[in-house]
This record gives C-alpha cells, structure tokens and sequence, in this order.
C-alpha cells in the first residue's frame, strides 16, 4: 500500500506573517448569520476586503483561505470578539475597525512555554470559570485538529 504525503499547507495553518486592518460595514453586518464562523459578519468582512476565499472566525484565533489554498491564521481581537458574542447572542453588532494581529512570541504553532517548576501552591481555594452560553465554539485543539477542521 503506497503512502500518501500530505502538502503541510493543505491542512495545517501557517501563522499569518502580517496585520490586518478589518473594516466591518453594515453590508457585512446584514448578510452574516449568527453563531456560524465561516458565515459571520467578519469572515463576510474578511473575504470583501482582504479577497480571500473562506474565513473562519473564532473566539481568540481566525483562520483565512487563500487563493493558492493556504490557510493563513491571526489572533482575533478581545473588541471583535466582544462584538461577535453580543451578535450570536441575538444582539445587534455595531459598524467598526478592528485590527487582526499576527501571532507572535508563544502566540505561533509549534512554541512551547518554559518549564517553570513546581510552582508553589498559596493555600487559595480556585476560582469557578465562568463560562459563556450560546457563542460559536472555540477553535479546535491538539493532534490532528486542523485536518477535521479543513480536511
């Protein structure tokens, strides 16, 4: 049985070697769908401005197809995502520029943290998380995520 390579572009990410400036208008706004991060008001935004095939919006990571079948991969802003939550949650999502950072530091694939130690423990009881209902799902994680998400 022949094994078959598989281009590291067609599956997995690259981290994004540059900024975007996104300008959402009310156009985009009017034709987005809500809790749908390929159909929302940014990746509508994404492949007006930017021409780019397909886009996904996620919680903190956003991914873009290019034209030679890449998938480019930013840093989604706390505003957008503010902005993205109070839309999918039935609200309404207000006209605005929003920069998508390219990752940098721990933020890239592949970077691990430093090993710090034991770390000591101060005898505080853990907080509860709070966590937020009816919003899109995050971005998949671990081994072999990218390929279930684009392949």
């Amino acid at each position: 049985m022949a094994k078959v390579k598989l281009q590291r572009s067609a599956i997995a990410p690259i981290d994004a070697p540059y900024d975007i400036v996104l300008t959402i208008k009310a156009s985009d706004i009017k034709t987005a769908q809500r809790r749908k991060n390929d159909c929302c008001a940014a990746a509508n935004a994404l492949c007006r401005q930017e021409h780019f095939k397909q886009a996904k919006v996620f919680k903190t990571k956003t991914f873009v197809l290019q034209k030679d079948g890449t998938w480019l991969r930013f840093v989604t802003p706390h505003s957008l995502y503010t902005e993205l939550m109070i839309f999918d949650r039935g609200g309404r999502m207000e006209e605005g520029d929003y920069i998508l950072r390219a990752p940098k530091g721990s933020e890239k694939l592949g970077a691990h943290a430093k090993p710090r130690g034991k770390g000591g423990k101060t005898g505080k009881m853990p907080r509860q998380m709070h966590m937020v209902e009816n919003v899109r799902a995050d971005a998949p994680r671990g081994r072999g995520a990218y390929a279930t998400m684009f392949g």
